[in-house]
């Protein structure tokens, strides 16, 4: 955040993109364990080695972390950020690309799919931003700052 700048919307991803991480993992978890419940009941007869137990603890360890921590990770670090100056995009990657754009330059702002698409200028196409949370509020606050912009205070 720069000198003087002041944030009006701070949001991230939406809880619902998290529902088919969670939804993953409780079957993930299930399915795993039902296994390792298996396994400890031949364990005990002798059938199957620990080796193969803990194997599959570990199996169902990494997918829990591939296909529910890291996911789950990915999506909270996602942010959309509108203050006085600018707009600040970040993607839902661990490299942190951010999208910085003067409000300046915005042209337009509109509501669609779930998303902001803001129109720029000097681009043919707006751009658009998926799965952002509360839309309604963000559009608001962009229209009125664009609104406050295009006509100057006399005083």
């Amino acid at each position: 955040m720069g000198h003087g700048e002041v944030k009006h919307v701070d949001v991230t991803a939406p809880y619902r993109a998290l529902l088919w991480p969670v939804l993953e993992l409780v079957l993930i978890t299930g399915i795993c364990w039902i296994g390792i419940g298996w396994l400890d009941v031949q364990v005990n007869n002798q059938a199957f080695d620990v080796a193969i137990r803990n194997a599959v603890v570990a199996i169902w360890a990494a997918l829990s972390v591939w296909r529910f921590v890291i996911p789950v990770m990915r999506h909270r670090r996602k942010r959309f950020i509108v203050t006085n100056h600018r707009v600040i995009a970040r993607a839902p990657t661990f490299q942190g690309q951010i999208d910085s754009i003067p409000l300046r330059d915005v042209v337009g702002v509109r509501r669609r799919r779930g998303g902001i698409s803001l129109a720029i200028r000097g681009y043919d196409r707006a751009i658009h931003f998926p799965d952002v949370p509360k839309t309604k509020r963000i559009e608001k606050v962009l229209n009125q700052q664009l609104s406050e912009m295009a006509s100057p205070i006399w005083r």
